[in-house]
């Protein structure tokens, strides 16, 4: 049963018989997850349990089990569509996946990342524990970038900086989880924002170090939980983190963007949001504007216009035919 209060909800087949348990964990983790094929090889099924917890921006699903194989097959693919980027680390027990000719061990400490709309397999050979974050590929694209990786992608735990944001990664992943959704999705964009450093790491477009990395995490956190402020720039940003506004602008050359476009974009991310958010229907579009801290509204709606290519109004009249 989901718990509405912490949006968690949990799956298990300890109360299943063995034959039946194999049948019974792809059905839910299709209806939770994704849609997998699964192998066992104990005399009583898979002895497996999934937590699923919702943290706003994507959904972590903490799995345990013994020894057992998943794969998805193109027909999986075809059957449920689903379009996200799966982020995966482990915490207890070795596993390996494949995707394409790729083929990568993993271990606790390492992180690893492919696209579900691509055939893909793992196999745990004794008994495990692993985190599936499941980001909505439009989530991915927005706060990490586009997936242009024809494979699977592995961060080593032994790889300097970038093991270091695994590690934070991990932190923000075992924190209790939080009544209040604004403050699981807060922690959701500090994970996307380490995963966007980390591959940025991994794929040579820039080589900042770990203090710069946590700096960069530490003011977007900053700047997420104080949207809504009217006075947020470079110098309430600056007093927040004990930097100067020339330093902050520094570290902000790895994001790849000044900091105020980034302000903007996390703004008008957060009104999208809420435009799409049928329970926000109440609401005009100009005060969800201004609760994100906009302040003239031909402005917002210029500027939503040419981030998602469609007007405000364009975006609620779906969410509002639902």
């Amino acid at each position: 049963m989901p718990d509405i209060s912490t949006g968690i909800d949990t799956i298990s087949t300890r109360a299943v018989r063995g034959a039946e348990r194999i049948d019974f964990w792809v059905d839910h983790v299709a209806r939770t997850l994704v849609r997998i094929e699964c192998s066992g090889k104990s005399s009583e099924g898979i002895d497996a349990t999934l937590r699923k917890r919702d943290l706003g921006l994507f959904s972590a699903c903490d799995i345990v089990a013994n020894r057992h194989a998943v794969v998805r097959t193109p027909h999986n693919i075809h059957a449920d569509q689903r379009d996200a980027v799966f982020i995966c680390l482990m915490h207890e027990g070795q596993g390996y996946t494949f995707q394409d000719v790729d083929c990568m061990q993993h271990a606790p400490g390492d992180l690893v990342l492919y696209d579900t709309s691509m055939p893909y397999g793992h196999g745990f050979p004794a008994d495990m524990a692993m985190t599936v974050l499941d980001v909505p590929r439009d989530v991915f694209e927005a706060r990490v970038g586009p997936w242009r990786y024809r494979s699977l992608v592995k961060i080593d735990r032994g790889d300097g900086v970038a093991s270091w944001a695994v590690r934070q990664v991990y932190a923000l992943l075992a924190a209790p989880q939080e009544s209040a959704p604004d403050a699981r999705e807060r922690r959701a964009a500090a994970i996307l924002d380490l995963v966007q450093s980390m591959l940025r790491l991994r794929d040579g477009d820039t080589s900042p170090t770990k203090s710069t990395v946590h700096t960069l995490s530490r003011a977007k956190a900053f700047i997420d939980s104080h949207l809504a402020d009217d006075d947020l720039d470079s110098q309430s940003v600056s007093r927040a983190i004990n930097l100067s506004p020339r330093q902050l602008a520094r570290v902000f050359e790895i994001e790849g963007m000044p900091l105020t476009r980034y302000i903007l974009a996390r703004r008008l991310e957060r009104c999208r949001a809420d435009l799409r958010d049928r329970s926000l229907k109440h609401l005009t579009v100009s005060e969800i504007a201004f609760r994100w801290g906009f302040n003239n509204s031909a402005h917002f709606s210029r500027s939503y216009r040419a981030r998602f290519g469609e007007t405000p109004s364009d975006t609620r009249a779906p969410a509002s035919a639902r």
